[in-house]
């Protein structure tokens, strides 16, 4: 028979835990254990997939075993896995394992109380949701309880038209789709269905988090976006505004599998290479219109960083099949974007596989009430 959490809890004097520990020691050590993570034993998500990224090379998992052990840890806990670790939500190009479009804060028979314990919720959503009607009905359900941050990331092949390089567009007052030909001004108001409109809607909320991502030859076209956000400024429901922190801008860059706009995902095998002579030698630097074969190594597939096109072999760029001189060239690639005011994260999400590789320029916005 199961017995009711409301059921007298036993002090548990008798444990360490309890009777030693401090309870903000407790509640510190709690958190540690309850913190989300990168699963190690689940299987790594395919390469050239939309979802995977630096910190989403793998399904995330909270242990909760804690919260099986006792009643008395079960009501010290019970709230912690909630209120500590983001809240994600995948709306399209989802990773295996989550139903597209479901997400557990947008059942209806989800209390408000279950929804009051979450603190940060994070949004991977493309950008047709989030000018659509799809970010207008999210913001409804927070209505009477809201997560005091909220994360929206677009990620490159979330913008409008990605596969055909259109030019990057996102203007919060503009209805539907911005136009590239007028984005509005600080002064203009927000129109009726705008995103930026759907903030009116919800309370409590004290941080929103936009990161916006794109490859690198499009970074000029996302720091226009970025330039205009300045006089960006977001209403709340309890008459509070959300205004930019500039000095919380954060540029970053990360090297990822390229995405075929034509062929979509595929699969890691359809990348082995069975060849790994390495004696060839060739020029450190090396410009190319296309993947080039060096003597017995096989076909090396290329990345573009500012016009000029590498080689890419694992996790290092590469001019030629030797590592040494593929590691020199990534120093170089950091150099030059960290020159930039772009901070270069290292990835291991590539590794092991020769295939075509982009540098993923990210810039994170941070608004605060």
């Amino acid at each position: 028979m199961a017995l009711s959490i409301d059921h007298p809890a036993h002090p548990q004097l008798g444990s360490p835990l309890i009777s030693r520990i401090p309870p903000e020691i407790r509640n510190h050590i709690f958190k540690l254990a309850l913190t989300a993570y990168e699963d190690p034993d689940a299987e790594q998500y395919r390469v050239m997939t939309h979802y995977r990224r630096p910190g989403f090379t793998r399904p995330h998992k909270i242990d909760t075993s804690l919260l099986l052990t006792c009643r008395h840890i079960y009501r010290e806990t019970s709230k912690i896995p909630a209120s500590l670790n983001e809240h994600i939500s995948w709306y399209w190009r989802e990773p295996p394992g989550i139903k597209k479009n479901h997400v557990p804060i947008d059942d209806r028979p989800c209390s408000i109380i279950r929804r009051q314990e979450l603190r940060t919720v994070h949004i991977f959503a493309q950008q047709f949701w989030l000018e659509g009607y799809g970010f207008a009905g999210f913001t409804g359900l927070w209505e009477c309880a809201c997560p005091t941050t909220l994360i929206i990331t677009l990620r490159h092949s979330d913008w409008w038209w990605w596969e055909s390089e259109e030019p990057l567009t996102l203007d919060p007052k503009q209805e539907g789709k911005a136009s590239i030909d007028k984005y509005s001004r600080p002064s203009d108001p927000f129109e009726p269905s705008s995103w930026g409109n759907q903030f009116r809607k919800i309370k409590g909320l004290r941080k929103l988090q936009l990161e916006l991502e794109t490859v690198d030859k499009k970074k000029s076209e996302l720091d226009a976006i970025v330039g205009r956000a300045g006089g960006w400024e977001f209403a709340l429901g309890d008459d509070r505004v959300l205004r930019l922190s500039k000095s919380k801008t954060r540029r970053t860059a990360w090297i990822g599998a390229w995405l075929d706009p034509q062929g979509g995902e595929e699969d890691d095998d359809d990348h082995d290479n069975d060849d790994d002579d390495d004696d060839e030698e060739h020029d450190e630097e090396h410009e190319s219109p296309g993947p080039s074969t060096t003597g017995d190594t096989g076909t090396q597939d290329s990345i573009t960083l500012h016009d000029k096109q590498y080689y890419f072999k694992g996790c290092e760029l590469l001019t030629h099949s030797q590592n040494t001189i593929g590691a020199t060239l990534r120093r170089k690639a950091r150099e030059k974007l960290e020159a930039e005011g772009v901070s270069f994260t290292e990835d291991a999400s590539v590794e092991g596989l020769p295939i075509k590789a982009s540098i993923y320029y990210v810039v994170t916005l941070i608004w605060e009430a």
